[in-house]
């Protein structure tokens, strides 16, 4: 079973800081050097030294980016720039945004304390494989400063939508926190105690499995916490914090939840388009668009309105080059071919998910690439809207772009359902959440109630 739990979490005091949307920043694992020099000037107070420090020179075990993390959020407990809520609460999460087509969006969700569990026990299930360096980092901080500060993004199927009404009531009242980061997308934040609704949310997903959609390394490093500090703490109950992680909710059936496409780029290759598509004849049925530079906006969008038409009915891939002046779109011939191609111990699911034919088939067979090679790992770029992509071709910085169908959330599902692993990339979900809503506690003399 799932259970979910209120909690008394930290917030920016609203008395000491006018704009809050100075203090927040978007999640760690999306900010690059730049970025992060960006937040650390934008405000003395910004959430990025907490959740990602700076490295500099002299570190040592006794003075690093996670010592600081931790002398910077007591300091700031101390301070008031953080308070704490008087009441154990949960958070309604509204997130307004338009999709790269222009088509304005909602998601709503909720941010709360889950308690861990195993990934054996099939309550909370994953959809993708994490990697060690990103989790000795999450450690380490959690370690220093005994809190979290990001949510594990996770998903839920509640047809009847039970808790978005509860968020709709809650919306009528002025939010906690209401900003607008630097991607144009709005989030709002509302503070809920009210022992009623907490109940009914909790019931409304105790039955429920759950499926993380972003945050595996976070999870993942939950899990690793909680063995440390049960360790720690032999008489433990299972009450502590360290038996609960930060969880952001969404439900899986709203039109909110988005999965953008990430599409393969391919440079430094000496990429040959005449051969590649002799040798795909095998598998595809290919259809040229040709362009001019004043058509070729008009073309592409024939070919991702055709993807997207037939996408449940068959692969779909489209392929544009600099030099072939054109777009190709292949449809898979039948999904009986790729019997050839992927591993007979694959479920159907995970074998006919469009990232898996693209790995398996035009990567691995057609071109010889094999993705988890390091040696290719500098040949690939990733991008989420075509636009991008194309552009990418046409300066020459990539030599092919191959576009691709976004991942429905119903194929996650399946996949997960067989208790398998999607491949990377093979998920985007948007908008991101924001770092600095919400802090966690880890005070392992508290209880959880």
């Amino acid at each position: 079973m799932a259970i979910i739990k209120p909690f008394r979490g930290y917030l920016y005091n609203k008395e000491k800081i006018a704009d809050l949307e100075l203090v927040v920043a978007p999640p760690y694992d999306v900010i690059n050097a730049e970025q992060q020099d960006y937040y650390y000037k934008k405000h003395p107070l910004n959430i990025i030294r907490l959740d990602l420090g700076k490295q500099e020179p002299d570190d040592n075990e006794m003075n690093n980016r996670y010592t600081r993390a931790a002398d910077f959020l007591a300091t700031w407990q101390k301070d008031a720039t953080l308070v704490r809520t008087p009441k154990p609460a949960i958070f309604f999460y509204v997130q307004d945004f338009k999709l790269p087509s222009g088509e304005s969006r909602r998601r709503k969700g909720f941010v709360c304390l889950f308690k861990l569990e195993e990934f054996s026990s099939g309550v909370i299930l994953p959809h993708e494989r994490t990697l060690s360096k990103p989790k000795a980092d999450r450690l380490n901080l959690t370690r220093a400063c005994r809190a979290n500060f990001n949510p594990v993004f996770s998903l839920y199927s509640d047809p009847s939508f039970t808790i978005e009404r509860h968020c709709d009531a809650a919306g009528e009242k002025s939010p906690y926190l209401d900003v607008m980061d630097e991607n144009g997308v709005r989030h709002k934040l509302w503070v809920v105690d009210d022992p009623e609704v907490i109940k009914e949310i909790e019931q409304v997903l105790h039955d429920k499995k759950v499926l993380i959609a972003d945050g595996h390394h976070r999870y993942e490093t939950a899990l690793n916490y909680q063995k440390i500090m049960r360790e720690k703490y032999p008489g433990s109950t299972g009450a502590e914090p360290f038996n609960y992680t930060l969880m952001y909710f969404t439900n899986m059936d709203d039109a909110g939840l988005v999965i953008l496409p990430t599409h393969r780029l391919l440079k430094n290759l000496n990429f040959n388009a005449t051969e590649f598509l002799n040798k795909a004849q095998e598998f595809f049925d290919i259809q040229v668009f040709p362009f001019a530079s004043e058509t070729e906006e008009r073309e592409r969008e024939k070919v991702l309105a055709a993807m997207k038409k037939e996408a449940k009915e068959r692969f779909m891939l489209g392929m544009v080059t600099k030099k072939q002046g054109g777009y190709f779109l292949l449809r898979l011939k039948d999904f009986s071919l790729m019997d050839k191609v992927i591993r007979q111990d694959l479920s159907k699911a995970l074998r006919y998910l469009d990232v898996t034919i693209m790995e398996f088939l035009v990567f691995n067979t057609l071109m010889g690439i094999t993705c988890n090679d390091p040696r290719w790992e500098d040949n690939f770029t990733f991008v989420h809207t075509e636009r991008e992509a194309v552009e990418l071709v046409k300066t020459g910085v990539c030599e092919v772009a191959f576009l691709l169908n976004p991942t429905r959330i119903e194929q996650v599902s399946d996949v997960v359902a067989q208790r398998e692993v999607m491949p990377q990339k093979s998920t985007y979900f948007i908008p991101k959440l924001l770092s600095g809503l919400v802090v966690n506690p880890i005070n392992p003399e508290e209880k959880i109630a």
